[in-house]
């Protein structure tokens, strides 16, 4: 849990619930999209899976207290953490129930979550448990549950290891430096905090590198200077087609 927020749902509904198998992917895929949101004076949830025992570096409590510090960048109105197995998430009715239950107290707009296409078999669970959840939410009679039935607008897919040919990307250059403030949180697993331990994907001298330049291509395509791919399964609507492809600056695309 993040302490002095919402973890029980609020009186009014929220527009836009983003899932996170473990704390830190929902800010290092999408941050830029739930600052957008917030700016826009939308309201925010992250809701995680797990509390990220399973992690290379780090604790659970470090990792809870880096949470809390993200939380209050990215202005969100409510967090939560599930507390289920860090790399044993599973599709089963013991784990759909609970992600159920937070669309429910949540009523979002938006759901968020990770894409079905990635390496990790955690996010590759939790996207088919998110998936079955946004479905089962809608059923008034769904078992494991007693709050009322909701229906999402819509469900959204980020992406993790794997990059499949997005619907849509959205345009973060103007969150860009506190995108970057939001995941430099997660110091323990960036290998930030000071302290020896393996080097892994996050914690290597090249991952920075390597992340500015993955969402500086999404960018470009946009013409922008950096952007944040998604994935959603039906048409976009445009109410305002000329604005929707107006060039930025002098990229014509």
């Amino acid at each position: 849990m993040t302490a002095d927020l919402p973890t029980t749902g609020t009186t009014e509904p929220v527009d836009v619930l983003a899932f996170g198998p473990h704390p830190d992917d929902v800010e290092l895929c999408a941050g830029g999209f739930m600052l957008r949101a917030a700016d826009a004076g939308y309201r925010t949830v992250i809701v995680d899976f797990t509390r990220g025992e399973a992690g290379t570096r780090g604790t659970p409590e470090t990792r809870e207290q880096e949470a809390a510090a993200a939380t209050k960048l990215l202005g969100l109105v409510g967090r939560e953490n599930l507390a289920l197995p860090d790399g044993n998430l599973d599709v089963c009715p013991e784990m759909i129930h609970p992600v159920v239950e937070a669309i429910r107290r949540w009523r979002p707009r938006i759901v968020l979550s990770p894409c079905r296409e990635d390496r990790h078999p955690d996010h590759i669970a939790a996207a088919e448990i998110v998936r079955r959840a946004y479905y089962g939410a809608t059923i008034g009679k769904m078992e494991g549950t007693t709050l009322p039935a909701h229906r999402p607008d819509a469900l959204l897919e980020y992406f993790g290891h794997l990059e499949p040919p997005p619907s849509f990307i959205v345009d973060v250059s103007d969150v860009w430096e506190r995108r970057m403030a939001v995941a430099a949180c997660y110091a323990s697993q960036l290998g930030l905090d000071g302290t020896e331990g393996p080097t892994t994907n996050l914690a290597s001298p090249e991952f920075r590198r390597r992340y500015e330049t993955r969402f500086a291509y999404w960018g470009a395509r946009i013409g922008a200077r950096y952007g944040e791919p998604f994935r959603v399964d039906r048409m976009v609507p445009l109410d305002d087609p000329v604005a929707a492809f107006s060039k930025r600056g002098e990229a014509v695309l």
